[in-house]
């Protein structure tokens, strides 16, 4: 017994021992901190005296959706100033950095000890007043007339330093009333009573994001500026775009004073500018359907030995001008009406591609649509000798035909007789006109054929005719500022017990549509390549060619 105790008071003593300096390897240890995890990325974008900064690279996330281990708070520092916030959070957005200088951030997560990570550092520029104060807008093109002036960008606000994206303005007129507007994308706008040979200042303000280094930055911001417009006086003479039609307008001085009379202007269809009605103080009217002062223009063919003129005479309703008006040519218009000072305009439908502009004022009685009849023949003056494009589309017109078979209200009749295997009956209008496919949808004619007896053998392809429409024979290609826009409809057979007898052919127009067509092509066979030389003459008579809405 007494060596079992004498044992264990050994053991005692070498544990009490052995523990003896347990804490000196801590001791090197203490006050050291275990820092909490860091934001994983930082970006930055740049707005108007304020930043955002990114910090997570899972993207914005709500505060309850981001787990950094024992990180708790946020602390930004920046100069002298410390912003905090009691939660983690995906982004920041610091305002109110209104000097132009580089500021230098620095993000940290804080544990719930206040322990703060390792920060997350950045350095950002922000757009300010001061850069804002340093901007310029290019100058506009002013068309003015002594009491108006029309303000437009043709290239655009929009430059490699901004984005534009609109704009208000605000004059005082010569009655001491203030005028305004505000504008979109399309930054043009109108002012209007204003004093002749006098300053107009304009206050500008414009809604624009300025771009740095190649990137926009986060905001919109209001550029402020004033734009002066000198205003010349009613003897200031003026440069027409449509001189022409002017003085057939009775035009012989173009000054404010000197057209200061003219109270109604008529247009014709094919004119490619309206801007020049703005130059008319007293302007009430506004006819665009060539009323009767003008005529079609002619178009003079000279090739293969033939001589041959189109056009000319009366407007057909079934034309429309080559091509649309440009938006710049016809905003005077749009001015005028916005403005209220035009009583009346006149106008064919889809006829100058205004048909947008003017349907606003349509109801109000303002813009009154010309009603065109249903049905239009196509007169003489559009008939085109095909030998002018080639050899081969050889044959003989004989117009008015006297010994045409009898018919019922049978008008403009044509003896048509085929000499080449390609022979083609052509109509063209002048180079400034297209057909109107979206009046006038049909192409209807009555044609006759002779007996079956002319049709044996390889001649039976000659019962056949083929619709063919073009922007100008292929000889020709200077007569279309559109190129070449072919179509045609199939090959078609005259039936045999339809011979010998009037028969109405309709053609849809509908291919017309968005093209510019102005020549139609009848050819007769469908050329079928033979060597043509039948034992009889084979004759045609079309008679009634017309355009119909339905």
């Amino acid at each position: 017994m007494r060596n079992i105790l004498l044992l264990s008071l050994i053991v005692l003593a070498g544990f009490m021992l052995s523990c003896e300096g347990m804490y000196d390897k801590q001791e090197q240890y203490e006050g050291e901190i275990v820092y909490p995890a860091k934001y994983d990325t930082v970006v930055g974008h740049i707005g108007f005296e304020r930043v955002e900064i990114d910090l997570l690279k899972a993207g914005r996330l709500p505060s309850d959706e981001i787990n950094l281990g024992k990180a708790k708070k946020t602390r930004i520092e920046y100069d002298d100033q410390i912003i905090e916030i009691d939660s983690l959070v995906s982004y920041v957005n610091i305002t109110g950095l209104t000097q132009s200088k580089l500021y230098r951030f620095k993000i940290f997560t804080i544990d719930e000890f206040g322990n703060e990570s390792v920060p997350q550092e950045i350095a950002l520029i922000p757009f300010t007043s001061s850069d804002l104060a340093n901007f310029a807008v290019s100058p506009p093109r002013v068309l003015a007339s002594p009491s108006a002036a029309v303000i437009d960008w043709p290239n655009g606000i929009s430059s490699v330093l901004m984005n534009y994206y609109g704009l208000t303005f605000e004059y005082t007129d010569k009655d001491g009333n203030v005028q305004g507007g505000e504008r979109g994308a399309n930054s043009r706008f109108f002012i209007g009573n204003v004093e002749a040979g006098k300053p107009v200042s304009i206050d500008m303000e414009y809604k624009i994001v300025p771009i740095v280094n190649r990137q926009p930055i986060m905001d919109t911001v209001v550029f402020n500026s004033a734009l002066n417009v000198n205003m010349p006086t009613s003897s200031s003479e003026f440069a027409p775009a449509e001189k022409d039609i002017l003085i057939a307008n009775g035009v012989t001085t173009f000054t404010a004073d000197g057209v200061s009379s003219i109270e109604k202007l008529t247009y014709p269809v094919h004119a490619n500018s309206l801007q020049d009605i703005f130059y008319f103080p007293n302007i009430k009217i506004l006819d665009l359907t060539g009323g009767d002062l003008f005529t079609l223009p002619e178009l003079h063919y000279d090739r293969n030995g033939v001589q041959d003129v189109v056009g000319g005479g009366s407007f057909a309703p079934f034309v429309r001008k080559m091509g649309d008006i440009s938006n710049g040519n016809q905003q005077a218009l749009k001015d005028l009406l916005e403005a209220g000072i035009l009583d009346k305009v006149y106008y064919v439908p889809h006829s100058m591609g205004l048909d947008d502009l003017l349907a606003p004022f349509v109801e109000s009685g303002v813009v009154e649509l010309i009603e065109t009849p249903s049905s239009v023949l196509v007169d003489n003056q559009f008939h085109l000798d095909g030998l002018l494009q080639d050899g081969n589309w050889s044959l003989d017109v004989i117009y008015p035909a006297t010994d045409a078979p009898e018919g019922e209200g049978l008008e403009n009749i044509y003896k048509v007789i085929p000499r080449k295997t390609s022979a083609s009956f052509v109509f063209a209008l002048p180079k400034e006109y297209s057909f109107n496919a979206d009046e006038y949808k049909y192409l209807k004619m009555m044609v006759y054929l002779p007996a079956a007896s002319n049709f044996t053998g390889i001649y039976d392809n000659f019962r056949r005719l083929w619709p063919r429409f073009m922007n100008n024979m292929w000889a020709f290609g200077g007569n279309s500022s559109f190129g070449q826009e072919y179509w045609e409809l199939p090959r078609f057979f005259i039936e045999e017990s339809d011979l010998e007898n009037w028969t109405e052919v309709t053609i849809d127009m509908s291919g017309a549509q968005g093209r510019h067509t102005r020549v139609f092509v009848i050819n007769i066979g469908g050329e079928p390549w033979i060597d043509y030389n039948p034992p009889a003459d084979i004759e045609y008579y079309f008679a009634n060619i017309r355009f119909t809405k339905e």
